[in-house]
Parts: C-alpha cells; sequence; structure tokens
C-alpha cells in the first residue's frame, strides 16, 4: 500500500511540476521539453501504480475532515485501475507526440498556457477515476469539463473554435446536472456522499429510486461520452481544439463517461440486479445501437479528417454501449457466464478504441501539421512524402475497421459472439429484442470499413490535388514515436488477445461475480471455444500463407504475358490526372443517396459564364454536395428558438422600477407564508 501511494504522490506531484514549470520558462522549445517530459514520466508512474493496483489489493486512502464533515477519499479497484492504465498509456503518447507538435504553435500562442492547461486536464481525469466521494468527484469532473473548454478554445482567434467551445462547456454542464441530481438522490437515502455507503446500502433503495439514480446518471455520463442525440458538442469540439487535445479527449476523456456508468451500475447492484433492472441494459444496447449507425453514416460522408473521426468515436461509444448493455441484460436473468463475455468485450473495446483513435487522430494532427489543412478534397499522395506517418495511420485504420490480425477485431468479434448468445434468454421477447441489435451492428462494421478506405485512400494514395502538397515533408520524430507506441499496442492487443483478456480477468476479478470473465472466454459456446484454442499467432500464419498463395498465383499468371509499366492510379492509360480520380464526396455518395432522409443533400451549384450572366456560353461550373445535420436542425435549434422566446417574455419582468420589484417580494413572501401554513397542517 506504501508504495503504491508512493507512485500516486510521485504521478500527481510531477503532472502539477509539468504544468508550472513551463509557465516560467520564456524559451519555447525548452518550455515544449519542460511541460511534456514531465508529464511524460507522471503518465509512467500512473501505469506502474495502475498495474500493481490491478495484480493486487484494492488501494484505499483517507485524509478525514478535508472540509466539515466531508472525507477526502481515494480508492482504486480493478475497475479504477483499468481506467486509470487507459488514461496512462495513451497520456504517455500524446505527451511524447507534444514535443513536436506545439512546434507549430510557437509563433502565434504561448504554448507554456496550453501546457498548464494539458497537465491539469490529465490530471483532473485521474482524479475522478479515483475519488471515492461524489463532492470530490463533481469538483474534479468540472476541473476537467474547464480545463478541456479552454483546450477546444485554445485557437480562439478563429470565431467557429469558441462557438465550438461554448456548445461544449453548455452539453457539459447539463450532463453535469444530471449527474448531480443521481448523486443528491443517493445522498437522500443514506446521508453520506461516499460511494462505499452507496453500494452497501443500494440494496435498500426504494425500485424508484434506483432507477432515478441510472437514469440521472445514463444520461449525465452519457452526454459526456456522447451518445445520440446527446452527441451535439463531440464532433463541434474535437474539430476546433488541436490534434493532441483531440487524441485526449476522443480516446480517453469520453471513457470517463462509460467509467462513471459502469461504476454507476456495479454500485447499485452489479451482478446482483434483478430481471426487474434488464431495462437498463435494454436502454443500453438501444442506445449504443443508435449510436454506433448513426456516429458511423455521419462519418463516412464527411471530408473534414478530425470531424470523421469525431463522429467515429461516437460509433465506438455506441459499440461499448451495446456489450455493457448485454452485460446488464445478462446479468439480470442470471446467465453469468455470458454477462461475464459481454463485459470483456465492451471494456476489451474500449483500451482499443483508446489506443487506435489515440493514433488517428494524432495521425490526422500530423496532416494537419504538414499540409496546414483537414479537408481530404485537398490531399493526396501523402504516402510518398509523409511514410511513416502513412503507415502508421494505417495500422490504426485497419485496427478500427475490425480485420484481423489488429486488435479491433477482437472484441467486435467478441461484442458479436454475445450478440449472438442472445438465444439463451428464456423470455422469448426480450432475446427478439436484443436480438435486433445484431442488425445495425453488423451494418456499423461494414460501414466503418468503408469510411477508413476513403479516409486513407483519398488522403495518402491518390495524386495530389493542391500544389502545396509537394512541398511538404514527414513530421517530427517526435511525433512518429508517439505514434508508434500505440501502434504497436495495436497489433500487440490483435496479435496476442490473452494479454488483454487475460488484463480484464485479473481487473474485474474483484467485481461481485462467481464466474471471471476469462472463464466466459473458453466455457461460451463451441464457437467461443474454438476462439480461445485458435490463437492469434495461428491466424497471422493462416493469412500470411493465403497471401503468399495469392501473390505466387498472380506471379504465375501474369508471367505468360507481356508487362507495361505505368504510373499509380492511371488504369494503364497513362494520361490520367488527379481531377479524374474518385473524391471523397464521389465515393460516399452511394452511402449518401441511400441515406438521403437521415443526410437529406442538396447541391449548390455556382456557374460562370463569357461575357457576364446574359451570356450562353458557360465558363466554369461548380457542383457542392452539401448535407444537413437532422438532430441540430430539428432538435437543437427548436430547442434554442424556444428558450430565446420565453426569456424574452420573462425579461420584460426587469421594468426597472423599485415598486415593480417590491411587488415581486411580497408575493413571493406570501407564497411561502402558505406554503409553510400548508405543510404544518398536513
Amino acid at each position: 500500500m506504501i508504495e503504491n501511494l508512493s507512485l500516486l504522490q510521485i504521478a500527481i506531484v510531477l503532472f502539477v511540476t509539468g504544468s508550472l514549470l513551463g509557465l516560467f520558462s520564456r524559451n519555447s522549445k525548452f518550455t515544449r521539453m519542460l511541460t511534456f517530459v514531465p508529464t511524460m514520466i507522471a503518465s509512467f508512474f500512473t501505469v506502474l501504480f495502475s498495474v500493481i493496483t490491478i495484480t493486487g489489493k484494492p488501494f484505499h486512502f483517507i485524509i478525514p475532515n478535508v472540509l466539515p464533515f466531508i472525507n477526502f477519499e481515494i480508492f482504486a479497484d480493478g475497475i479504477a485501475a483499468f481506467f486509470l492504465l487507459v488514461i496512462s498509456i495513451v497520456s504517455f503518447a500524446v505527451s511524447l507526440y507534444s514535443i513536436g507538435y506545439m512546434k507549430e504553435y510557437e509563433t502565434t500562442k504561448r504554448t507554456s498556457v496550453f501546457g498548464f492547461l494539458f497537465n491539469i486536464f490529465i490530471l483532473s481525469m485521474i482524479l475522478v477515476v479515483i475519488s471515492n466521494n461524489s463532492f470530490f468527484f463533481l469538483i474534479f469532473w468540472e476541473l476537467m469539463s474547464l480545463t478541456s473548454f479552454f483546450l477546444v478554445i485554445y485557437d480562439h482567434d478563429r470565431e467557429e473554435n469558441v462557438k465550438s467551445g461554448m456548445t461544449y462547456l453548455i452539453m457539459t454542464q447539463f450532463g453535469t446536472a444530471f449527474i448531480l441530481a443521481s448523486f443528491l438522490l443517493g445522498y437522500i437515502q443514506t446521508g453520506s456522499f461516499s460511494f462505499d455507503v452507496f453500494h452497501n446500502s443500494s440494496s435498500s433503495f426504494p425500485f424508484l429510486t434506483k432507477n432515478l439514480i441510472f437514469l440521472f446518471a445514463f444520461i449525465g455520463f452519457g452526454t459526456k461520452a456522447g451518445i445520440i442525440p446527446l452527441h451535439i458538442w463531440l464532433p463541434k469540439a474535437h474539430t476546433s481544439a488541436p490534434s493532441n487535445v483531440s487524441a485526449l479527449m476522443s480516446a480517453v476523456m469520453i471513457k470517463i463517461g462509460i467509467y462513471g456508468m459502469v461504476r454507476t451500475i456495479f454500485d447499485l447492484g452489479g451482478f446482483g440486479l434483478s430481471p426487474d433492472y434488464s431495462w437498463w441494459g435494454l436502454l443500453m444496447i438501444v442506445v449504443g445501437s443508435v449510436s454506433a449507425i448513426i456516429g458511423v453514416l455521419y462519418a463516412v460522408i464527411e471530408h473534414d479528417m478530425k470531424r470523421a473521426l469525431a463522429f467515429s468515436s461516437i460509433e465506438n461509444i455506441g459499440i461499448i454501449l451495446i456489450g455493457l448493455g448485454l452485460s446488464v441484460v445478462f446479468a439480470s436473468l442470471n446467465l453469468t457466464i455470458l454477462s461475464a463475455l459481454a463485459l470483456v468485450a465492451s471494456m476489451y473495446h474500449t483500451i482499443n478504441h483508446a489506443v487506435f483513435k489515440g493514433l488517428l487522430f494524432m495521425g490526422a494532427g500530423s496532416v494537419v501539421y504538414a499540409t496546414h489543412t483537414r479537408n481530404m478534397e485537398h490531399l493526396g499522395g501523402l504516402i510518398k512524402k509523409m511514410p511513416w506517418t502513412a503507415l502508421l495511420f494505417l495500422i490504426g485504420a485497419i485496427s478500427i475497421s475490425g480485420l484481423p490480425p489488429f486488435n479491433g477485431f477482437i472484441s467486435e468479434w467478441l461484442t458479436m459472439q454475445a450478440l449472438l448468445s442472445s438465444y439463451q434468454i428464456p423470455s422469448t421477447i426480450l432475446q427478439i429484442s436484443v436480438a435486433f441489435a445484431s442488425i445495425p451492428f453488423a451494418l456499423t462494421i461494414g460501414i466503418a470499413a468503408a469510411t477508413f478506405v476513403k479516409l486513407f485512400g483519398i488522403s495518402f494514395l491518390s495524386r495530389p490535388r493542391s500544389e502545396h502538397i509537394a512541398k511538404i515533408k514527414e513530421v517530427p520524430r517526435s511525433m512518429i514515436a508517439g505514434m508508434s507506441i500505440l501502434a504497436a499496442i495495436c497489433i500487440l492487443f490483435g496479435v496476442l488477445p490473452f494479454l488483454g483478456i487475460s488484463l480484464l480477468d485479473t481487473a474485474f476479478h474483484l467485481l461481485p461475480h462467481p464466474a471471471s470473465p476469462f472463464d466466459a472466454i473458453t466455457l461460451q459456446n463451441n464457437s467461443a471455444k474454438s476462439f480461445a484454442n485458435l490463437s492469434m499467432p495461428v491466424v497471422v500464419i493462416m493469412l500470411s500463407s493465403m497471401a503468399a498463395a495469392i501473390f505466387g498465383f498472380i506471379k504465375v499468371i501474369g508471367g505468360k504475358t507481356r508487362k507495361t509499366t505505368f504510373s499509380t492510379w492511371d488504369c494503364g492509360f497513362g494520361s490520367l490526372d488527379q481531377r479524374m480520380e474518385y473524391t471523397a464526396t464521389s465515393l460516399s455518395q452511394p452511402i449518401r443517396t441511400v441515406f438521403k432522409t437521415l443526410f437529406r443533400p442538396h447541391n449548390k451549384i455556382q456557374k460562370e459564364f463569357f461575357g457576364g450572366t446574359d451570356s450562353y456560353l458557360l465558363k466554369t461550373l461548380k457542383v457542392e454536395s452539401v448535407t444537413k445535420n437532422i438532430f441540430e436542425e430539428n432538435l437543437y435549434l427548436p430547442i434554442i428558438s424556444s428558450c430565446i422566446y420565453i426569456f424574452d417574455k420573462i425579461r420584460k419582468l426587469q421594468t426597472g422600477k423599485i415598486n415593480a420589484y417590491l411587488l415581486y417580494i411580497m408575493i413571493t413572501v406570501v407564497l411561502l407564508l402558505l406554503f409553510v401554513r400548508l405543510s404544518h397542517n398536513v
């Protein structure tokens, strides 16, 4: 325990040191080193703390009476340590990446301020996870929200970035209000702010109270996670923030929302839930399915690389929720093995998404760093100019597409196994309801593959679409090194999946259930057994053999004909240029047409004539395909308009006359006296 405390203390001190050192440095290069090197070391110590806690005993530390009647409690069990590990791994890689990336801002912004916010942001996420008291949890939650808000608007010279930051701030405060309501219900029932007291007393909570606590927590934490329709802030904030901040927010911060859901579920009963609470799981499955399919559909039509990755995060949060919801449904029906299997799938996808989405956002940041554009229509041919970035981005793209032998395949395969196992649910109606989730899940996986074929193909493989592409060069080594760390984990967790599954087995063994998640993989149906017996090295050998056989076949057949070599992407004609290639718009046009009800596409046409507008001789024709966000237009804009209308009416009460204000006070006092009198009579 002393060793754990020492590691945690060192990590916290280093985060604070990194936040302060840069503020006193005048040299930009030294500022970056003084800011991000302590962050890297602190993240490394947090990794050690997490691993020791997962493999050892829960860590509990109390500072009594920090505030009157309120103790400051730190608690890290297997759940908290697992999420700490996710935070610290990504933070280490992003901090290394930031040493080179922040060079871009040295001439226009104060990198010292950024470093201060960056360190406090990571530290606040760690403190949220290990807080064992709802009061301090909310304090650190607000600290996390505010520092991330200032990081989103770091480039505040652009008006759109400030608007994105304000949208994020409003939505995160909306979510915090529901979290506060959930905690207040727990306090009313127990008279304590401690999560331990909530957990120990949850069995005595009234049925309605228990359901309201879950529902409020789901809305509050779901807002931070970016579930549909509370996702409106996510694509805006991720696009406006610097790419290293986007990597942290998408890979780590939205997982804090998942942590909040997991902690709420297990504090309210965990694997001991009764069938009356199976609707919790159904709600998560439905919301997860909707988030997954809508998130990926908006991602596939995007031209902006970072915006497409942001919508993809909504998709993957949906996949995580599907697995978590299945776990709750199975647990409520006493299907313990299946519940553990679904939990493994959900949590494995949590760490997998953190790794490959952090990698992809850093890859997109490298493209922006080199080309100064996020628009795929202006890119192309980057694989020749930025080969290392292209290779690492490709690893992330294959991983997120769920293709073997990378990590995304494992967690998505396990999720599908959990969905297909729903036939064991005793209730026919519930069984059919859960089974329907496999349809949007399968569709999501297919469209996700199309999305990243588009992202990688248009940006890296096609011909350059602008002249400045010829002048770019590879990004600094620290950026390559940061991406390489996460790329290596993508491969490691894919080729050797038992490492991740064993990690989850050890971490979640502390939960109150009779079977471990690892047992679920080996005790599940025959298909799960065959997967457990078929190791990923065998799969890699099989795929390599198939690739060699195909290559040999093509070599033999191709050897009988005379070969003529042309340039890449010219279809054998030798005379094509970039205007004849697929664009990002044309590649996604079939999906845009099929789902036109969701996108409502329309074309903006601009014509230019010889001799002015009266001429019939057309000089140029420009067609731009535009889509609409139905959630923003049909949900949020009407709400905003209604609020403005109501507040305009309320504002008329401010007459500026003292006698009117005295009348308001008198009416309020009379109403309060009536309320007290009626309450006394009752």
